[in-house]
């Protein structure tokens, strides 16, 4: 409608003096194409397509080495009331995920097992009681439970598309859906009981609900603030960050936000808003506690961390613990706020929430070397064992996980990424204002800087997971930018640009459907070659076991097989279910990577035993690269693993694979030339290692 119509009528004389208005701009050709109707479908299919691929891919594949504790975990919790299994992450992923398998019959959980009644309880002993119990059914109750966990990407996906939407139109939210629906990285993560893809949900979602807070300060939105914070904060301890980051938003508001006056009044209502949202947060969390703990005195902990430890007075009694590491840290280290006036206060958070945060502290902050050595003496500071670009170390790399981004995120969202802040800078037009994008933005700039300069574990992608929402929201405005341009041909050229980055993005995920723990992009050699940059979550998690079998039933049916496997699934397992098993055995570990106490007999027998034999070997590309893990051995009675230290079956790397399987597991086929060479290669000082064995 032409805007002098919506005028009152005047005289005609009246109007003659009144100078003409300029025509209004027609809107952007997608503001009329995305009708309320169109966006929903559109909106619907897409969490529809992120539902289909995700399903597929958690049947295909098998638990990973965390999801095999985390489940156990949680119905314990649900059971017992107790919190103190696994709680190096909060319970709430782990509730959910447990709820199906509640529901099943004959569901056998290892209560009289002493890895449950000792203090700490051993989470990956108990794990594997609980397999062993319920081997016949094992995968279908990981099956059911991962049937659960895409519900809260879908969460995610839809606070996302509102996120963006407000900001830059339907286009720009259905964009960050698609980015977010489609990604590879999210897809690998969101079918897992794991904590990764539903802590960046919660977390984009609380801190949805806070950015509207801002916007629309009233005490209803401040209270689902804080129920939305306690939430995020039951599903993962690094989502302790928006306890910082929040008020850092909301004092930026009070300069860049639209509202200026009454200042003063501003910030009394803020403080309220805040302690509200403070309290509520915390009573979610002892309510997914059970409030087991809640008001333990400060004094009474025993932390492990540096951040809540001092070094042990002289004289001073320490506990012993079952744990050997702990009983060294209790050696070194005792809770500073021991024989202080906050001695006696009571915490008000649970007990395993506090114990929980203070070992994630303690692994990410590193391990003092004279604690795995102490005739060392040296404080220099150790973490886990982590592996970049062919190096295995101690150490962790401060731009780890920007490598791991540039690796393993595909070509399309980067170029639409690094469009968007082109954009940011360049075209006024198509940001929103800059509170807004700054809000947008902190979180990951914060995750990013956290996890690269103040922690000491290089572990995978997943750490960073929840920058992803938060940046594919950013990504947003580009449809508005490219749309809006009033050259014809411009307008097509970035609208091209647009949907063939997005077209790459998809084809890269639908190229390595359903393995997507192994996506690496075209240009960083893809995931055949992804080992060679990153190990472990980000490429092998020990989730091709299954699919190892069954390439094993179709080319190499009752051929033994050395297995060398990274996971914590015992492949004993298919002796105990109707499909049945396949012959394996442990490769020989490099001489001087493994306790000779715990080799098999068959690598007992001094160097004739030692001899590497010719026939098909499956190694994972985890061990294969030199991380020291533990590995299962088919003649030992134990269901537990054993321990082999770091390049223990790296000798493999001297041979070329004939398959893969999904990436993780490399199939070779040892002639007996190889084999002779592989010998001749270590074996020379195997006769020592082994004599030494037997003093």
């Amino acid at each position: 409608m032409d805007v002098l119509s919506r005028r009152p009528k005047q005289k005609p004389e009246a109007r003659t003096t009144e100078p003409a208005l300029p025509p209004s701009p027609s809107p952007p050709a997608g503001e009329t194409f995305w009708t309320r109707r169109r966006v929903l479908l559109a909106v619907v299919l897409l969490l529809v397509v992120h539902l289909t691929l995700a399903v597929r891919s958690l049947v295909e594949e098998n638990p990973t080495i965390d999801e095999v504790v985390h489940l156990p975990a949680g119905i314990t919790y649900w059971q017992t009331g107790r919190f103190g299994l696994y709680h190096h992450n909060p319970p709430l992923i782990k509730l959910v995920a447990a709820l199906p398998v509640l529901a099943m019959k004959g569901v056998e959980v290892p209560y009289d097992n002493m890895s449950w009644q000792k203090e700490p309880q051993d989470k990956a002993f108990f794990a594997h009681e609980f397999q062993q119990d319920n081997a016949q059914q094992y995968f279908e109750l990981f099956a059911r439970a991962r049937l659960l966990m895409p519900l809260f990407s879908v969460l995610g996906g839809l606070v996302i598309f509102f996120w963006s939407k407000q900001l830059y139109g339907p286009g720009g939210g259905l964009l960050s859906l698609a980015l977010w629906s489609l990604c590879p990285n999210i897809l690998a993560h969101c079918r897992l009981v794991t904590s990764d893809v539903g802590s960046a949900s919660l977390g984009v979602l609380a801190t949805y609900v806070f950015w509207r807070l801002l916007k629309q300060p009233t005490w209803l939105r401040a209270a689902l603030a804080g129920l939305c914070l306690g939430l995020a904060q039951l599903s993962k301890f690094s989502m302790i960050l928006l306890y910082g980051l929040w008020p850092l938003l909301g004092f930026l508001h009070l300069f860049l936000g639209a509202e200026q006056g009454h200042r003063a009044r501003r910030i009394g209502r803020g403080l309220g808003q805040g302690l509200l949202i403070l309290a509520l947060s915390i009573a979610v969390i002892n309510v997914g506690y059970g409030f087991e703990g809640v008001g333990n005195p400060l004094g009474k902990f025993e932390f492990v961390s540096q951040s809540l430890t001092s070094p042990v007075p002289p004289g001073m009694w320490r506990p012993s613990s079952d744990d050997r590491m702990l009983n060294v840290v209790y050696h070194y280290r005792v809770n500073r706020f021991r024989k202080t006036w906050l001695e006696n206060l009571p915490v008000p958070f649970p007990k395993h929430y506090v114990l929980g945060f203070d070992d994630q502290k303690f692994e990410a902050e590193g391990i003092p070397q004279k604690f795995l050595d102490p005739d060392s003496g040296s404080d220099e500071l150790h973490g886990y064992p982590v592996y970049l670009n062919g190096e295995v170390r101690q150490k962790s790399w401060w731009y780890y996980y920007l490598l791991t981004l540039v690796y393993k995120v595909p070509e399309g969202t980067w170029a639409l990424f690094l469009a968007s802040l082109v954009v940011l800078v360049a075209s006024p037009r198509s940001r929103a204002t800059w509170f807004d994008e700054v809000t947008v933005l902190a979180l990951p700039a914060l995750v990013i800087l956290v996890m690269s300069v103040f922690t000491n574990i290089n572990l995978g992608l997943r750490y960073v997971l929840p920058s992803f929402p938060f940046v594919f929201i950013s990504i947003g405005k580009i449809v508005p930018w490219a749309t809006g341009l009033r050259d014809l041909v411009r307008r097509r050229m970035a609208e091209t640009f647009l949907g063939v980055s997005l077209a790459a993005t998809v084809a890269a995920t639908l190229l390595i459907a359903p393995h997507y723990l192994a996506y690496f992009n075209w240009v960083s050699g893809g995931a055949s070659n992804g080992s060679a940059h990153l190990i472990d979550s980000n490429i092998d998690w020990g989730q091709d076991l299954v699919g190892l079998r069954r390439w094993l039933q179709t080319h190499a049916p009752d051929e033994p097989v050395g297995l060398a496997y990274f996971g914590q699934i015992n492949p004993n397992i298919f002796l105990f279910r109707s499909e049945g098993g396949f012959p394996w055995f442990l490769p020989p570990p490099r001489p001087g990577t493994i306790d000779n106490r715990e080799l098999s007999p068959r690598y007992r027998k001094g160097l004739e035993g030692l001899q590497f034999k010719p026939g098909l070997y499956a190694v994972s590309a985890t061990l294969l690269r030199g991380l020291p893990w533990r590995v299962y051995d088919d003649e030992l009675p134990r269901w537990m693993p054993r321990s082999v230290w770091a390049e223990g079956f790296s000798y493999f790397q001297e041979l070329k694979p004939i398959d893969q399987i999904g990436h993780s597991i490399l199939l070779y086929r040892v002639t007996p030339d190889q084999a002779e060479r592989l010998s001749r290669h270590w074996l020379p000082s195997a006769g020592k290692e082994f004599a030494g064995s037997r003093r």
